[in-house]
């Protein structure tokens, strides 16, 4: 049970304030009941019925008035939800797919690549109700996918990538324009772009910041992450990190795949908070038969007033 309006209730305090004051005045000064004058014809006989509910009407109304403040508070229960995608996460993932990608992680024969379209796969697996867009960089960037809610379409892309469709590379700029102009036009809440890179920008025609000042203005939030070689080297940690905090975002070290799963889940939960609520509910309204309830309270009150209990000063 909910409140449509919960800071209407606050006018039941002056409500409560005023009926007291009126029971107050009329023990003082108790109203003649004119269909009645026996009891000030006969000292000490026992109050007749219209005596002792004079008080009644006061009730009634007092009543009927509550009513209608907790009706105009409009109580009600939640009966469906519907989740409203237009309104959630967009994301659009930016992967570096550089040779240096294929060495493999330290320890393991798994190589970079094939951990980071692991990670990345479950990650678009986890964005239910959200839409997601796909852009791969080496020297060019290229838009694998568009926008879209078939998160399965976007899995099949991430495990069919490679080096070797463009020229080699590491063109971050690129990449971050790209993914920049595939969610500028978004009406989603929340604009995201996630950059995932073992290297550093050493080629492209756009620098990383000058891609970032432009999401920046665009209000879209960049997450960049640095897949780091043995030692932890390889990647622009400064810039990465300056890219990310311009726009709201942050920067995320990952020298193994579980370091990288960690990373990812951040990122979700993260947006999952900025989103905040994102539901639209079905109610079952109360407010009407509560102001049904307080008109019958009113009309009998008017009535005991004119008949049995009328009253003069």
């Amino acid at each position: 049970m909910t409140l449509g309006i919960p800071w209407a209730l606050l006018l039941l305090m002056p409500l409560a304030f005023l009926a007291a004051r009126e029971l107050r005045v009329r023990r003082a000064s108790p109203a003649l009941v004119v269909a009645d004058l026996g009891p000030w014809r006969m000292a000490g006989k026992r109050p007749g019925w219209r005596i002792r509910l004079r008080a009644l009407p006061l009730i009634l109304r007092t009543l009927g008035i509550a009513l209608v403040i907790v009706a105009f508070a409009r109580p009600r229960q939640g009966l469906t939800i519907t989740t409203i995608p237009e309104e959630g996460i967009d994301v659009v993932l930016t992967m570096d797919i550089s040779s240096s990608m294929t060495s493999p992680l330290a320890g393991s024969r798994t190589t970079r690549l094939s951990a980071a379209k692991s990670v990345v796969g479950d990650f678009v697996g986890s964005l239910v109700g959200d839409r997601v867009g796909l852009v791969a960089f080496q020297a060019r960037a290229l838009t694998l996918s568009p926008l879209t809610a078939d998160l399965e379409a976007i899995r099949t892309r991430i495990s069919a990538l490679d080096p070797g469709l463009l020229n080699d590379g590491t063109a971050i700029g690129l990449g971050l324009s790209e993914a920049v102009a595939l969610v500028k036009d978004s009406p989603a809440k929340s604009r995201v772009i996630v950059l995932l890179t073992d290297g550093e920008n050493n080629t492209g025609s756009i620098t990383p910041v000058q891609a970032a000042r432009v999401a920046q203005a665009l209000d879209i939030r960049l997450y960049t992450i640095g897949f780091l070689g043995p030692g932890g080297e390889g990647v622009d940690r400064q810039m990465l990190t300056a890219i990310a905090d311009a726009t709201g975002g942050r920067y995320y070290d990952a020298q193994t795949q579980s370091e990288l799963a960690a990373a990812y889940r951040e990122i979700s939960s993260l947006e999952r908070s900025r989103l905040g609520e994102r539901r639209f509910t079905r109610f079952r309204e109360f407010a009407p038969w509560l102001a049904a309830t307080a008109v019958g309270l009113l009309a009998m009150d008017g009535m005991l007033r004119t008949t049995w209990l009328r009253t003069q000063p």
